[in-house]
């Protein structure tokens, strides 16, 4: 069945990088051949100063189109572009002549679907969809919107109506795409499978990090307010007043704010900094309940890699994670405030027979709902291809 379509898939940065888009390309990449599908990612940017390199393998070639150079030079053009909606078409036509076809083509080779991950800020899809036009192939898109936040301004909104389809990651994110004017007709709900290492060890990380059997609450994402990372720092001296052995775990990119820590009482945290894959899996089996307050999320692929873990997850008030997170059910709901958040903390480790229905919930959702399979076989579907299912 090998070889039986062909793909590229697109985004600025390459796929080796870490953080979820990259996971996301070498994921969906692995889960095509399994139906049927060879390919080649492209991207602008082969290396970045501020991204790390995965840890899992690119399971297709890499080609970089327009020197990251050249394109960097080109950008600051294009945002001044970007910013008047008249001068768009000029913008579009600036794109095509950093990246013409014969290159596109020479790049990408013959393929019977092109699906882009970025935004129209990201301006490379506007070059893509020319050529898939040439090409006669479906173009798609993954944008990962955060709705009123992020990929949805009038130049995002130009790609997206233009594109066959727009991969949208929940319900909420589809209703406001709609509302903006983007077809119906070519919105595709698709959600995220977990992307971490299935393997992960509690005994090692509890071991390395002198944690016993003490209960734990996990944090995994960037360190900032949108992530609910200060409204649970706030809350962990609460916490404490009532499960005082407890210990919480904080991983992710961003300033690890030693000012804030430093008011916690020694040994009730542990600073992972920016955690491997290894690193992320390991605290994934070891914790007792995953907490992530955030504010806004386009899907909140944290919970379901929680959740593939069987551990019951707390979410914050970003629509799109309440969406298939029932309060209740496979985790339970909080806001930002730390009194309230504290509260929601304390009830899920003071009964742990809850936590576990919960946890196994999730578990069970997102076997059904969240799977490589599913998701391989949608985006098939979205490309106009026939499953292979």
């Amino acid at each position: 069945m090998k070889g039986k379509w062909r793909a590229a898939i697109a985004a600025l940065t390459a796929p080796s990088y870490v953080g979820g888009l990259g996971s996301y390309q070498r994921g969906l990449a692995k889960a095509l051949e399994t139906l049927g599908v060879e390919g080649v990612f492209m991207s602008v940017f082969p290396e970045h100063p501020q991204l790390g390199r995965s840890e899992s393998p690119v399971p297709w070639p890499v080609k970089c189109g327009s020197s990251p150079a050249i394109w960097t030079k080109i950008n600051k053009v294009m945002i001044r572009l970007a910013a008047r909606p008249a001068l768009h078409p000029a913008l579009e036509l600036m794109v095509s002549k950093a990246l013409p076809m014969r290159s596109l083509n020479r790049l990408l080779g013959t393929v019977d679907w092109i699906h882009f991950v970025g935004t129209g800020r990201d301006y490379l899809g506007f070059a893509l969809l020319r050529f898939a036009r040439r090409a006669g192939v479906r173009f798609t898109v993954w944008p990962a919107v955060h709705p009123r936040s992020w990929g949805d301004d009038v130049l995002d909104v130009r790609l997206y109506k233009k594109a066959d389809v727009v991969m949208c990651q929940t319900n909420y994110e589809q209703r406001h795409l709609s509302e903006l004017g983007v077809p119906d007709r070519n919105l595709f709900l698709c959600g995220l499978p977990p992307m971490c290492l299935a393997d992960g060890n509690a005994g090692s990380i509890r071991r390395e990090l002198d944690l016993g059997s003490r209960p734990c609450v996990l944090f995994l994402g960037r360190k900032d307010e949108g992530k609910g990372y200060f409204a649970l720092l706030q809350s962990w001296p609460i916490v404490l007043q009532s499960i005082p052995d407890a210990c919480v775990l904080l991983g992710g990119p961003g300033d690890p704010h030693q000012d804030k820590l430093g008011k916690l009482p020694p040994g009730s945290f542990r600073d992972l900094g920016l955690v491997s894959e290894r690193t992320k899996a390991d605290a994934l089996a070891a914790c007792d309940l995953f907490c992530l307050p955030s504010s806004h999320e386009s899907f909140g692929i944290a919970y379901v890699e929680a959740w593939s873990y069987s551990k019951p997850v707390i979410c914050g008030t970003a629509p799109a994670c309440r969406e298939f997170i029932e309060d209740g059910r496979g985790g339970v709901w909080a806001d930002q405030d730390p009194a309230n958040l504290a509260q929601k903390i304390v009830s899920v480790l003071q009964n742990p027979e809850l936590a576990k229905t919960m946890g196994e919930y999730g578990h069970s959702l997102q076997q059904q709902r969240f799977s490589w399979s599913v998701v391989a076989d949608t985006h098939l579907r979205a490309a106009g291809l026939q499953s292979a299912l």
